[in-house]
């Protein structure tokens, strides 16, 4: 059978919308405009298809796209005041904002239109939908349709089960529980951690060089993201240099609970105590809470202990925010560049309390054998 990926690129053009006053009809762009990509869109599921509806064959295509996605029904609607009955309520009830607990999916056949969708920042991006282009929006996903000045669209709806058309509106209370809803937020608007990026990890070997030496193996044995998302380790490159970075961070925040922070800048100049607080850091221990560092300035290494009780080094620096989970044995030391600054995010007041490895009762602390239970069956 045929198969159709949806598009990362085509005709179709996306925007921020501007929520003036003008008619909902209008394009509502900023000045200058702010364009959102198709492969921005389909960050936030939205999935697109051009078909080129003057070729004879489009609908053999169309069909390919139904036979994946088991579109089993249809129909068409032509939304127009001379044809659409009870027209002026319908307009008002399709730009209400709402969500569905099935895809919406329109291929356009004639006409023009507006899908407004809301994104991760709970902003509306405004898509122009025209002849050819087929979208599809995830279910739970919360958005709105609106013609433009034009007043005129022609399009094929299509249907998992039966053809039927029911809104979730979020003026609704319940609709934010709701589990399509729900689903969506998880799948498409969490920001979750990366399996692929510049962060470097290897086998540590343990020699006797200055614990701020590079400690590999010769050959370099090199650990995958994948292999310490294994292990509860779990990382994302926040790229410091984006003005914009604190709001991703804010959101991986909000995510994940984590409702205090401080900034910590481990130097001899800044640090008070510093040697005593680097051998501190070194002894192998564990938290009873996430460990969460996202690093702004400077490098430096954690080592974390694997499913065979041997030492990974991660090396860590700027844009890096890695999350070391409750119950792993791990350490900290600088590099050779003896300088970081450290965002430290916490899910209650601001602290650090190690359980060293050498204390007995450690090993046996709630904590420790979840993490075992969890990651190391």
């Amino acid at each position: 059978m045929a198969v159709m990926p949806n598009q990362l690129s085509g005709p179709l053009q996306a925007w921020r919308f501007n929520p003036t006053d003008d008619d909902q009809r209008e394009l509502h762009q900023f000045s200058p405009n702010v364009p959102v990509s198709i492969p921005e869109l389909a960050e936030l599921g939205v999935l697109y298809w051009n078909i080129d509806v003057s070729a004879p064959d489009f609908m053999d295509k169309v069909e390919v796209v139904c036979a994946e996605r088991k579109y089993k029904n249809r129909d068409q609607i032509r939304i127009h005041k001379d044809t659409l009955p009870n027209y002026d309520e319908k307009l008002k009830i399709f730009f209400e904002e709402h969500i569905h607990e099935d895809e919406e999916i329109r291929f356009i056949l004639e006409g023009s239109g507006y899908f407004d969708v809301r994104d991760a920042d709970d902003q509306w991006v405004r898509i122009a939908a025209k002849p050819s282009d087929m979208i599809i929006l995830p279910a739970g996903m919360y958005h709105r349709f609106t013609l433009d000045t034009a007043n005129y669209i022609k399009t094929l709806r299509l249907f998992k089960d039966d053809p039927v058309w029911t809104p979730l509106n979020r003026s609704t209370p319940s609709t934010d529980a709701n589990k399509f809803r729900l689903n969506y937020v998880e799948q498409f608007l969490r920001l979750h951690p990366q399996l692929t990026g510049p962060v470097s990890a290897w086998k540590f070997n343990p020699t006797d060089d200055d614990q701020r030496e590079l400690h590999q193996f010769n050959p370099n044995q090199p650990v995958t993201l994948h292999e310490l998302a294994d292990l509860g380790v779990l990382y994302w490159h926040i790229d410091v240099n984006d003005p914009k970075y604190m709001e991703k961070v804010e959101k991986l925040a909000k995510d994940r609970g984590y409702k205090n922070r401080d900034t910590v800048n481990i130097r001899r100049e800044t640090l008070p105590n510093y040697d005593e607080k680097i051998k501190t850091f070194f002894e192998e221990h564990i938290h009873e809470d996430e460990e969460i560092r996202f690093i702004l300035e400077g490098s430096g290494y954690f080592d974390v202990r694997d499913s065979k009780d041997e030492w990974i080094r991660i090396a860590t620096s700027a844009s890096d925010l890695i999350i070391l989970p409750a119950g792993l044995y791990h350490r900290f030391t600088l590099d050779t560049k003896n300088s970081l600054k450290a965002l430290r995010l916490f899910r209650d007041d601001p602290k650090w309390t190690p359980l060293n490895r050498n204390i007995t009762s450690t090993d046996s602390n709630k904590h420790r054998l979840a993490y075992l239970s969890q990651f190391q069956k």
